[in-house]
């Protein structure tokens, strides 16, 4: 595919600085998330353009991918062209711009575009959440980043314990080792590793799908919040929540708790096909945390698409 896009003598050099080389003979559905995002990167990288645009590029990108897809963005800039970004990554946005355009609004509403600021500028515009220069707020409190020197212990009651078994996926050319492990209730894992390493491959393994040895696939109780996400359904948000967690949806308590943090009242009426890849991740979230009867929540890569605000 690359090839049949191939426009300029770059893509070895592209190929070399996204690491794409060991996958180049893999089928594009083999990829994971990351390994995806960097060939899409890559397939507008290797074309000519007097306008190059990049719609959340480093979503799923590990924090050295994030970097080297920023850097290699910026190499396509030249006096005849430019490049626009959209980037939820407030890192990245810094690395990465020149300017920045601030967007406000209502969600699923309308939207406004600033004015190009410089990027320390527009950075602060949007953590504060007030416009100088128009003497404007369009988001009632600013945010910040919060340091904790000592996180708090919480004692909780760990009563039930789970088990895995060491087992393996071959995927293609690729094969994860996974060594046997367990855990408790009342806790939460993060998996941490390069992109293309097998942190998806293992999250479905818990799921339940097969390893290469049948005898090691797992039974837990589980929910799973996928990495891709498809807005396939033909109704409205309200009425997918209705067929698939009435039971939740409907509970004052998971309203308090879930829904409204995740700020889905203002897209409830919407049509779920319509939805932006943010909303797409916040509606698959609940959907994940209102399964019934869940022992263990598989959420895979639940921040990628959320803007910094509703990502803490």
């Amino acid at each position: 595919m690359l090839d049949s896009k191939l426009e300029r003598d770059n893509k070895q050099n592209i190929c070399d600085e996204l690491e794409l080389n060991e996958v180049l003979q893999r089928e594009v559905p083999q990829l994971s998330g990351g390994e995806l995002q960097r060939f899409a990167i890559a397939m507008s990288c290797i074309q000519h353009a007097d306008v190059y645009m990049f719609d959340e590029p480093s979503s799923y990108l590990d924090i050295k991918q994030r970097l080297k897809a920023a850097e290699v963005i910026r190499q396509l800039l030249n006096p005849s062209n430019y490049v626009v970004a959209v980037e939820h990554d407030l890192s990245v946005l810094d690395y990465l711009s020149d300017f920045i355009c601030c967007l406000y609004g209502k969600p699923s509403m309308y939207g406004v575009v600033t004015m190009p600021y410089s990027v320390r500028e527009g950075i602060n515009i949007f953590l504060d959440g007030f416009i100088p220069t128009e003497n404007l707020r369009f988001r009632e409190e600013s945010l910040s980043f919060k340091m904790v020197e000592t996180a708090e212990e919480l004692i909780v009651d760990k009563t039930r314990h789970y088990s895995y078994p060491s087992m393996s996926k071959t995927l293609g050319g690729f094969k994860l080792t996974v060594q046997g492990g367990t855990f408790t209730d009342s806790e939460i894992i993060v998996m941490l590793g390069e992109n293309g390493t097998g942190k998806t491959t293992f999250v479905r393994l818990l799921a339940g799908e097969s390893p290469d040895e049948e005898t090691d696939k797992q039974t837990l109780s589980v929910s799973l919040k996928p990495q891709t996400i498809s807005p396939s359904f033909p109704s409205t948000v309200r009425m997918l929540m209705l067929k698939r967690i009435k039971a939740a949806f409907m509970h004052p308590q998971f309203n308090t708790d879930v829904v409204k943090p995740m700020n889905l009242e203002p897209i409830l009426d919407q049509e779920v096909k319509t939805l932006s890849g943010g909303e797409l991740q916040r509606v698959a979230i609940v959907l994940a945390l209102g399964k019934p009867n869940v022992s263990v929540y598989l959420l895979d890569e639940p921040s990628s698409n959320v803007c910094f605000g509703r990502s803490r």
